[in-house]
């Protein structure tokens, strides 16, 4: 059976007061992506933060020293994220500034391919938050990130958000921007999060049907809702698993850990006669 993949987005945005055991400093993150790494995690996506309040921040020696000491135990392959604005440029540069140090250099580029809404929903107060907000990329802010990410010799991690996303992706794939295999994310929408094409089997399917032809590794994630309940149904469809605290916090349900999650994966991975890839495994396959 083939060896499926899993990504643990370990931080991002969200806050202690939804799960204590989100880490901030660099020092909590870099053990956390060490335990999840143990637990099976090959991919470790994460976001620096100010270490005392968690204010989401841009520092290139926290981000360094993230990629330090996690690196001494182990070896995942440890993508950062950038920030919002409408200037590609700064957004990029800690991937330069990151990739002079070989011991801090990124393992993956990245790009989100699009623009769209980012709002949260309280299903039970009925209320939004983030209304005003949008998540700009044009497709002049893409095509930097991805040559940027092609000068540093990096596979772009695609963000894929809405079926637009992709789309574009295989315009810059038939532009030559891109090769094969793609790197993709699919982040449907959970409940907390109403944007993208909801958990489902006719989601993936949809956006399986627009890849007919084209070599690929894709991930599925649920923002804003469990995404565990999904892991057998992206697995029998031949995808890989993105997990973790940023995508959703497990507040009512046992605020469960980085790597408890990831095991609980593994587990059902495991159950359904896959083995899970090593991160030296999963390099292979992203290049293959």
């Amino acid at each position: 059976m083939a060896k499926v993949m899993i990504e643990a987005a370990i931080n991002g945005n969200a806050m202690r007061d939804r799960n204590p055991h989100i880490p901030y400093s660099p020092e909590e993150i870099a053990n956390d992506a060490i335990a999840t790494c143990k637990a099976g995690a090959a991919l470790i996506h994460f976001h620096v933060r100010h270490p005392q309040t968690g204010e989401w921040v841009q520092d290139v020696p926290y981000y360094a020293e993230v990629y330090r000491r996690t690196r001494e135990q182990c070896n995942p392959l440890l993508w950062p994220t950038f920030p919002f604005g409408d200037d590609p440029a700064p957004r990029f540069q800690h991937f330069f500034e990151l990739a002079k140090d070989p011991r801090t250099k990124p393992d993956l580029g990245a790009g989100d391919m699009g623009s769209v809404n980012l709002v949260s929903y309280d299903p039970r107060t009925k209320t939004i938050s983030g209304s005003h907000f949008i998540y700009k990329n044009s497709y002049d802010t893409i095509r930097y990130f991805l040559e940027s990410s092609r000068a540093l010799g990096l596979r772009p991690t695609l963000q894929i958000f809405e079926p637009g996303f992709l789309r574009a992706a295989l315009i810059f794939l038939d532009q030559g921007l891109l090769t094969e295999p793609l790197l993709l994310k699919f982040y449907l929408g959970g409940p907390e999060l109403p944007f993208g094409l909801p958990p489902t089997l006719k989601s993936l399917e949809a956006y399986l049907d627009m890849l007919k032809g084209v070599r690929c590794n894709w991930f599925a994630a649920t923002l804003g809702g469990d995404n565990l309940p999904l892991v057998p149904l992206i697995v029998s469809l031949g995808g890989h698993v993105r997990v973790g605290l940023e995508d959703y916090q497990y507040t009512n349900e046992g605020q469960l850990t980085n790597p408890q999650i990831v095991a609980r994966a593994v587990a059902m991975i495991k159950g359904m006669g896959h083995e899970v890839a090593t991160p030296d495994e999963a390099r292979q396959m992203l290049e293959a």
